[in-house]
């Protein structure tokens, strides 16, 4: 039990710090990029500035050029692979006037890169496996509506934040599994008083129900003869007081064996015999016992299949089946009990469904819980440790139980046993 929670403990804490690691590291790239893509902006900026500047004063965005000024390597487009930003003027009509470019032949493309992009908005795109930074705006209308394109490589930019992301990555993956090993650790050591303190309950209430069964034994031997005295004969309030003391003295030691039962399976000492179970003839004949036990108010249905076969223990499967019909018939003022038996896929699968009161949603996943009380109308009198035997018991057999239940609308009880038990 306490690895399963050290195990559950480790996964949650790795879990969160994955978590936060993440959130921080998406944070952190989102901001790097950020701050990166501002600052390249600016420049852009800067350098429209200083371009504008030029092309007023050389006035080349008005298009004022000659007949043999054609749109050549040497004329209105001057390449320069070594310029750090580059820049195009268009007319109006998206027609090249000048350009001043870093890739050649980036001209013929790039007025469709930006032909729905609007002014002053950067835009980063891809060319020819270059990321490209790129701004659009409109010249003084002294430039006859013209508009230019500025822009620069942020290759290298995006490849760095890539190797960064990638770094990141390997920095959470290693970080996680340290953190992993650490919260197993620490969840050890938290575990340890929390395992002492639970032995030291489990090993009281095994001691102390073992202790009590003596005296108890003798309290209810003494209840009886006084109630068996001819000499020293009770009136009808002592005659009452007597079979009160011996109806508590008797749900006392149910108790006590209930507790007993659970103190040894907690502590791995339970020991059941191994021996084949004819459980289809088993579970007929309980049923049919129980049946006439049941008021008229209530009916028994049973759906037993022929021949299941089963290896354990048969007092304890007794137990599980009685339990479970009892705790049926108790929640069942007026209505049916189903019971079903079948086997599926290597699997036995037992039923008892009932037509009473139902539990609610609240109370439902505590069902299995030691002496917990349900709300007020399921509130009967019972040691409330009936279904955690059952549970006991089920889970002694590598099997599985389970509860499906509907508020005024009846329970369901699933048991799956192996057929074949593995040790």
């Amino acid at each position: 039990m306490f690895k399963k929670i050290q195990r559950k403990l480790t996964i949650q804490y790795a879990f969160f710090f994955l978590l936060f690691v993440v959130l921080l590291m998406a944070a952190l790239y989102i901001s790097i990029s950020a701050i990166m893509q501002q600052q390249q902006v600016q420049e852009l900026k800067l350098f429209f500035g200083k371009e504008q500047y030029h092309l007023e004063k050389d006035d080349v965005a008005r298009g004022d050029h000659n007949k043999d000024d054609q749109i050549t390597d040497g004329k209105k487009i001057e390449y320069d692979a070594n310029r750090a930003n580059f820049y195009y003027v268009f007319t109006k009509n998206n027609e090249l006037v000048h350009g001043d470019e870093s890739f050649y032949g980036l001209y013929k493309d790039i007025a469709n890169l930006m032909l729905d992009v609007k002014e002053g908005d950067p835009q980063t795109v891809e060319w020819k496996n270059e990321d490209l930074l790129l701004i659009k705006y409109h010249l003084p209308l002294t430039q006859n509506g013209n508009y230019m394109i500025i822009g620069q490589s942020v290759t290298k930019q995006h490849h760095l934040l890539e190797r960064v992301m990638y770094a990141f990555i390997i920095l959470i993956l290693i970080g996680t599994l340290c953190i992993a090993f650490l919260s197993h650790y620490l969840a050890g050591k938290a575990m340890v008083p929390i395992k002492k303190s639970f032995e030291r309950q489990r090993k009281f209430v095994s001691d102390a129900s073992h202790e009590l069964r003596t005296p108890l034994s003798v309290f209810y031997s003494s209840v009886e003869v006084l109630e068996n005295d001819d000499e020293n004969r009770f009136g009808a309030f002592g005659q009452e007081v007597l079979t009160d003391l011996k109806n508590e003295t008797q749900h006392m030691e149910t108790l006590l064996e209930g507790l007993l039962f659970l103190a040894r399976f907690d502590q791995n000492k339970l020991t059941t015999k191994k021996e084949d179970i004819e459980l289809s003839e088993l579970v007929n004949s309980i049923t049919k016992s129980f049946e006439r036990t049941l008021p008229d108010s209530i009916q028994l249905k049973t759906q037993i299949a022929d021949d299941i076969q089963f290896v354990g223990d048969e007092t304890s499967i007794r137990e599980l089946l009685y339990i479970l019909l009892e705790n049926a018939a108790k929640f069942t003022g007026k209505g049916s009990i189903s019971v079903s038996l079948t086997s599926i896929n290597n699997y036995i699968k037992l039923i008892v469904e009932d037509t009473g009161i139902g539990i609610t949603q609240r109370d439902l996943p505590h069902v299995f819980d030691r002496f917990y009380q349900a709300t007020k109308n399921r509130q009967k009198k019972g040691t409330g440790l009936g279904l955690s035997i059952a549970q006991a018991i089920v889970s002694h057999h590598h099997g599985h139980i389970s509860v499906e239940s509907e508020f005024e609308h009846g329970t369901k009880f699933i048991v799956s046993l192996p057929i074949v038990k593995e040790d």
